[in-house]
This record gives structure tokens, C-alpha cells and sequence, in this order.
């Protein structure tokens, strides 16, 4: 397993699902072996990663993760950098990401991918255990509540 692969929590999964991977991104997948990676939905998956440029593909990646995680799902959303010399994204960690919000999810944990990508992990709140952050950062109804504790 790749360094960057075991800190977005890869662990036992053998089959993973990668939206919308830029070309840069294929020399990591390249190196994960014994792990079959699936670029269209065609079941559920334990392990997601979709990444996005712009608020229409956030919006549609969301949706889709939405509907193939099921359960404590490790779900990765994988965004612009605004240090990124190559791109300009439309959207970052602290905005633009309602459809997950909606659906009940909240974001977990950053890592850095490479100079322009990082990724973001979201989890839905019923699996959350330790919920400290502040109210106006909550995204998820349930979060939102559970920040008025």
C-alpha cells in the first residue's frame, strides 16, 4: 500500500471507486496492488474517492459518493489546492459543499494528494462519536444540532 493510500485509510478494501481521477493521480493508483479500482458506479463501495474542479462536478461527485456509500463508508472528496499552479478550483474546504451536507454528512479529515490536490474526508454524523467544532462550520443538519450541545 502506497504512504498516501494508508492515510486515506485504505486498510482491507479490495475494491475501491475513483470519480473523475486527473491523469496525474493515475501513477498512485498504478502502485496499489491486490485492489481492484472501479471507475463507473456499479454497486455500493466501502471506499470512495471522487475528485472535482468545479461546483457542477462537486455537486454531481457528491451525489453519486451519496448514493454508493452505505454505512460508515470511507468517503474521500478530492478538491483544488488554492496554492495549485495548474488549476483554479471554484471551491474549497470551507464552502460549496451542500450535497453532502444535505445528505448528512460531515467533513472528518484532510490529506494532501500532491502540489495541487487535497482530500477531504466526509462521514455521515451517526458515526461520528467525537463531534467538537463550531456551530457556523457544521454542515449536516445533524451536525448543526449537535454543535448547540
Amino acid at each position: 500500500m502506497t504512504p498516501l493510500f494508508k492515510k486515506l485509510n485504505l486498510g482491507d478494501n479490495k475494491t475501491i471507486l475513483v470519480l473523475n481521477a486527473p491523469d496525474s493521480f493515475e501513477i498512485e493508483l498504478s502502485q496499489i496492488s491486490g485492489v481492484t479500482i472501479q471507475r463507473k458506479v456499479s454497486s455500493t463501495s466501502a471506499f470512495a474517492l471522487g475528485f472535482a474542479m468545479t461546483r457542477e462536478q462537486l455537486d454531481r461527485v457528491s451525489a453519486t459518493l451519496v448514493k454508493v456509500s452505505k454505512g460508515d463508508a470511507i468517503v474521500w472528496v478530492a478538491y483544488l489546492k488554492a496554492t495549485s499552479k495548474r488549476y483554479a478550483g471554484e471551491f474549497n474546504r470551507d464552502n460549496g459543499w451542500t450535497v453532502l451536507g444535505n445528505a448528512g454528512f460531515e467533513p472528518v479529515r484532510q490529506v494532501s494528494i500532491d502540489a495541487d490536490w487535497t482530500a477531504l474526508r466526509f462521514r455521515r454524523t451517526a458515526h461520528i462519536k467525537s463531534f467538537t467544532r463550531s456551530n457556523a462550520m457544521a454542515i449536516s443538519a445533524e451536525g448543526k444540532r449537535r454543535t448547540r450541545r
